[in-house]
């Protein structure tokens, strides 16, 4: 009986693998990527807002009442909050506060874990944006004698994270692009995760 040759079998099998391995490659890889399970070399140590060290931590400062939502963070919680020295206006402060909670949305389901918050100056804030705009100057000078300065501009204004234990962590320029936040941000819902 003619049986098919041992080499041609082979190659056939070969050829599936192949042919597997072309469409599903992209998507196994894709996936790495996006769970944080696999990083591009060089990129899974750095940062890319400006690191405190050591963290401003919150907690000793006493009862500021800017502070009052950052201590309402529940384990495990992160605060995204913008610090100006101007009442929040519709431009820039709401398009910021738009924007983060935009930022929120991107994170993706860690995004439940992530409040935002602005600390201003003077009173004043969009409609929509009334319960996360606490106006408390001297909080803000509080910690704008504390916060490194962003190159030419002083250190106000900026975004800053805060961690559940009360702990300034990262400042970033208020202008800076979101998508550094975002990184981070991300990265450290990750490590923080409680499991």
């Amino acid at each position: 009986m003619n049986s098919p040759r041992p080499i041609s079998r082979t190659r056939n099998r070969l050829v599936l693998l192949l042919i597997v391995g072309i469409f599903v490659g992209p998507i196994v890889l894709a996936w790495l990527f996006s769970s944080g399970r696999l990083a591009l070399p060089g990129d899974e140590l750095t940062h890319r807002g400006q690191l405190l060290d050591p963290p401003l931590d919150l907690s000793t400062e006493g009862a500021r009442p800017g502070f009052s939502p950052l201590f309402r963070l529940q384990p495990s919680e992160w605060a995204v909050v913008l610090l100006q020295t101007e009442a929040c206006a519709e431009r820039p402060c709401g398009k910021i506060l738009d924007d983060l909670l935009t930022l929120r949305e991107l994170i993706g389901q860690g995004g439940v874990r992530v409040s935002t918050h602005a600390i201003t100056g003077l009173p004043g804030a969009p409609e929509r944006h009334a319960t996360r705009v606490h106006p408390d100057s001297e909080t803000l000078a509080f910690l704008a004698e504390r916060l490194p300065s962003a190159g030419d501009s002083g250190p106000l204004p900026a975004i800053v994270l805060v961690d559940w234990r009360h702990q300034l962590m990262m400042r970033y320029a208020a202008s800076g692009e979101l998508s550094n936040i975002q990184r981070d941000l991300k990265r450290l819902l990750r490590a923080s995760a409680i499991k």
